[in-house]
C-alpha cells in the first residue's frame, strides 16, 4: 500500500515533541494539508482538506523524512519550501507581537513599557522553539535586535499550537506571538516597533543583521512571509482557495500586500 493511501486510511494522533497533532481523514480521496501552527485556524475553515498543524520547521522535517506525504504545505517562511518544491505562492505577511493575558497583574505595565515589564522577575513569558518554527527563531532574533537577549533565560518554551492556549489558561503573563494568533484568540497584544517585528520590508537590512543557528542551517532575519505550494495535482485547488482569500486572511489578522499573491521560485 502506498504511503499516501495508508496515511489517509490510518488517521489517528501524532505526538511530536510535547505537542499532539490529531489527524481525522475523511477518506482516501481527501486532500491533506500540512500547515504552520499560525495558519491552523484559517486553514481549517477552508474545508475540502484535512489540516494538520505544526511549527513550519517541524512540517518540513515531517515531509523530508517521509513521515508525512501531504498534498499541500503552507509555511511561515518561504525558505523552508526549498527541497519540497521548486515554486511556491507567497500570500500573506504578519508581525511579531507580545500577546498578554488581560487578567495578569502585569497587563498595565506591559502596555506602558513592555521592555521594563518583561524584565520583572515575577512576570512569566512564553515563546516557541526556534528549532521547530519561525516564530521561535524570530522571537530570538527580535530580542537580539532589541538588546534584550538575556530575557530568553526567563522564558518558557511550548509548541506553537499550544502557545496561546497556555496564555489564556494563565500559565504565562505574556507570550511572543504573531499578530494573527492574538487576533484569532481574542487576546490583547502590544505591537513592537517595525524595526523589531519583522513586518516591514523597509527594515530588511536591519532584520538581516540578526541570525539564529539551527541544526540544518543558519537563519537570517527577514520580513515575515507565508508561502504555500501543492505537492500533488489534487492539492492545487485548495492552495488557490487559501492564497486568493485576501479578505479572509486580513480579517484573521494577517496582512496582505496589494501585490499578493505572487509566485516565487524557491532556491535550494
Amino acid at each position: 500500500m502506498e504511503r499516501r493511501r495508508f496515511l489517509r486510511i490510518a488517521g489517528g494522533s501524532l505526538v511530536v515533541g510535547s505537542g499532539v497533532a490529531t489527524i481525522s481523514f475523511a477518506g482516501s480521496d481527501g486532500v491533506s494539508a500540512l500547515v504552520a501552527g499560525s495558519l491552523q485556524r484559517v486553514a481549517s475553515k477552508l474545508g475540502d482538506a484535512t489540516v494538520e498543524a505544526h511549527g513550519s520547521v517541524a512540517v518540513r522535517r515531517l515531509v523530508v523524512s517521509g513521515a508525512r506525504d501531504p498534498d499541500v504545505v503552507a509555511l511561515a517562511d518561504p525558505t523552508l519550501v526549498a527541497g519540497l518544491a521548486s515554486r511556491a505562492t507567497v500570500f500573506a505577511t504578519n508581525a511579531l507581537v507580545i500577546a498578554y493575558n488581560p487578567e495578569s497583574p502585569f497587563a498595565d505595565a506591559l502596555e506602558r513599557d513592555w521592555r521594563s515589564a518583561l524584565r520583572r522577575e515575577e512576570l512569566v513569558v512564553g515563546r516557541t522553539d526556534p528549532n521547530r518554527d519561525p516564530l521561535g527563531y524570530r522571537t530570538v532574533m527580535a530580542l537580539g535586535l532589541a538588546g534584550e537577549r538575556d530575557l530568553l533565560d526567563k522564558t518558557r518554551v511550548v509548541p506553537e499550537t499550544q502557545l496561546l492556549r497556555n496564555l489564556e489558561g494563565g500559565a504565562f503573563d505574556a507570550a511572543f506571538a504573531y499578530r494573527n494568533m492574538a487576533v484569532g484568540h481574542g487576546v490583547p497584544f502590544v505591537s513592537l516597533p517595525d524595526e523589531l517585528d519583522f513586518s516591514n520590508p523597509t527594515f530588511s537590512n536591519n532584520y538581516a543583521t540578526a541570525s539564529v543557528e539551527l541544526p540544518e542551517r543558519t537563519v537570517r532575519g527577514a520580513p515575515i512571509r507565508y508561502a504555500a505550494t501543492a505537492l500533488t495535482e489534487a492539492g492545487r485547488p485548495w492552495v488557490e482557495k487559501l492564497v486568493s482569500g485576501r479578505e479572509r486572511l486580513r480579517s484573521a489578522g494577517f496582512a496582505v500586500p496589494e501585490s499578493y499573491p505572487t509566485r516565487i521560485r524557491v532556491r535550494d
